[in-house]
């Protein structure tokens, strides 16, 4: 990975879920979300692990570099 946000998208049961939207190193291997799951496996709690992984050419970010987390919400809850 290059670079990531996560960001919470619409979900029936649970009223929002977990999305990863995620920009990859030029030539990296495309991981599955199952991949993404279990780095983060170690490192979060289980209901803060991704449950949508959406791949993306650039994370678009400000000049200061902030994170544009309404971008992300809209990439992710339309599945890419």
């Amino acid at each position: 990975m290059y670079d990531a946000l996560v960001t919470g998208v619409p979900d029936e049961r649970w009223g929002h879920r977990v999305a990863a939207v995620v920009q990859l190193r030029e030539g990296a291997a495309r991981p599955s979300l199952e991949d993404i799951r279990a780095h983060c496996r170690d490192r979060l709690a289980g209901y803060k692990l991704p449950r949508r992984l959406v791949i993306t050419e650039t994370v678009q970010r400000s000049p200061s570099g902030k994170a544009d987390y309404r971008w992300a919400r809209e990439i992710a809850a339309a599945g890419g």
